[in-house]
């Protein structure tokens, strides 16, 4: 099995979720940090929690995240896309995010 090699995203990560802070975002970036700097048993853990964390902060929030932080958050999620690739940003995994929500009826 090939190792994979996920480059350390989470200065972007944070100064996202002050950039929703800023844009008075306050709860919904709390949960954000909260979700995404918790301890977890393995990496591969961490990045799914993390990668869910963030598209549901962006599906709760939608077109309420400044721009800088939505870059920032899409930086993440290609790098959580490298081991799990449903949480890659793009058309395609967004058009499957939104399947999967209405389809199954859960945010992911």
């Amino acid at each position: 099995m090939n190792a994979v090699h996920v480059s350390d995203f989470c200065p972007q990560l944070r100064q996202a979720v002050q950039l929703a802070r800023n844009a008075g975002l306050t709860d919904s970036a709390a949960e954000l940090e909260k979700r995404s700097f918790a301890a977890y048993t393995t990496s591969s853990e961490w990045l799914g929690e993390v990668g869910e964390a963030i598209v549901q902060f962006r599906w709760r929030e939608g077109k309420r995240v400044p721009a800088e932080a939505a870059k920032l958050l899409d930086e993440c999620l290609r790098e959580v896309g490298k081991v799990w690739p449903r949480y890659k940003p793009g058309r395609l995994h967004g058009f499957l995010r939104t399947i999967r929500r209405r389809w199954l009826g859960y945010p992911s």
